[in-house]
């Protein structure tokens, strides 16, 4: 109880308050009323949190089958024509049970508007629940959106971003456009679709098979995931003409002879890529090394973009080689 009090202190900014001699400014929110129904469950309005899944769950009704969508989830102060659910949830009492979870949105960083580029935020899982027959059925809800470039076909599988909304003027955006789950970029949406195309809003379209009914009920139950370790920075790649091996005595040697690969005129083992090519600058072979030794997998290709050999090294020694003719025929 005392963390949620404390809770309730640090929401004040994203509830907002109105100036005492400001008129112009909107209502401030009130306060949530957060229920306990079990130890693990908690209630804020009529959305559900769960706090060892860490899950929210939010009630909602089917709204479209056909034509171009650009949400997943609004109220209706949003665009209830465009969206593929409507829910009666408040989205501040969504942000309070993400918060509760301590989700992690965008921090105040903007969605990029260059669709290839990743979405600040905490990625979640959402899926739809729904009564058939008296039981209980699951999907993933990306399983019933569908993109209709360069042909239709199912929406990509994966994970959606909470980003979390944005107070501006002393609103939260996600309460004043009913904006919760988006297709498109929408900053003031609570969760935003990663997805590319998601800077072209005639790109989505609902996929109706398998979906409920229109105006029948279910709930969008949003699943928390940890945010992915950073990736790894890409290997440095030279030229196989940037690279030359060397004996003990720092002395250049033949390919076949005892000794480390280095970069031309540095002094340490070389880490990294190496990439061959023909002089119109198609790609011919790559290989690895790792501090001056040649480790995975090196490729050969014709110039005809077909493979032709494929060598594994481990430890700097080959230990398995295969090889294909000009027709892609892996030889015996």
């Amino acid at each position: 109880m005392k963390r949620i009090c404390l809770f309730l202190i640090l929401t004040s900014a994203l509830l907002g308050a109105r100036a005492q001699d400001d008129p112009f400014k909107p209502d401030p929110l009130p306060k949530p009323v957060i229920k306990e129904i079990t130890p693990d469950v908690l209630q804020v309005g009529t959305v559900k949190l769960v706090k060892k899944a860490r899950e929210v769950h939010i009630p909602v009704t089917i709204e479209m089958h056909e034509g171009p969508i650009e949400y997943l989830v609004v109220t209706g102060r949003g665009k209830v024509h465009e969206s593929l659910l409507v829910t009666t949830a408040e989205p501040y009492h969504i942000q309070v049970a993400m918060l509760l979870l301590n989700a992690k949105g965008s921090g105040g960083k903007l969605i990029p508007e260059n669709g290839n580029k990743p979405v600040p935020g905490q990625p979640v899982d959402i899926e739809l629940h729904w009564k058939e027959n008296g039981e209980t059925r699951k999907a993933r809800i990306e399983q019933f959106v569908q993109t209709v470039r360069p042909k239709l076909q199912p929406a990509k599988k994966g994970p959606f971003i909470f980003n979390g909304s944005r107070v501006f003027e002393g609103q939260f955006l996600a309460q004043r456009d009913g904006s919760i789950i988006s297709l498109i970029t929408d900053n003031a949406a609570q969760f935003n679709n990663p997805r590319p195309g998601r800077d072209d809003d005639e790109f989505w379209r609902p996929q109706p098979k398998g979906l409920p009914a229109v105006d029948s009920k279910a709930t969008v139950v949003i699943r928390l995931l940890k945010k992915p370790p950073p990736k790894k920075p890409e290997p440095p790649t030279s030229k196989f003409e940037e690279v030359e091996k060397r004996n003990t005595q720092g002395r250049r040697v033949g390919l076949l002879e005892e000794g480390l690969w280095f970069k031309r005129g540095e002094p340490k083992p070389y880490t990294g890529r190496v990439a061959g090519h023909y002089k119109n600058e198609q790609l011919e072979s790559e290989r690895f090394y790792e501090n001056g030794t040649q480790v995975g997998v090196e490729t050969h290709w014709y110039d005809s973009g077909t493979k032709r050999w494929e060598l594994i090294y481990k430890n700097g020694r080959l230990i398995s080689q295969r090889s294909w003719d000009p027709d892609g025929n892996e030889s015996k």
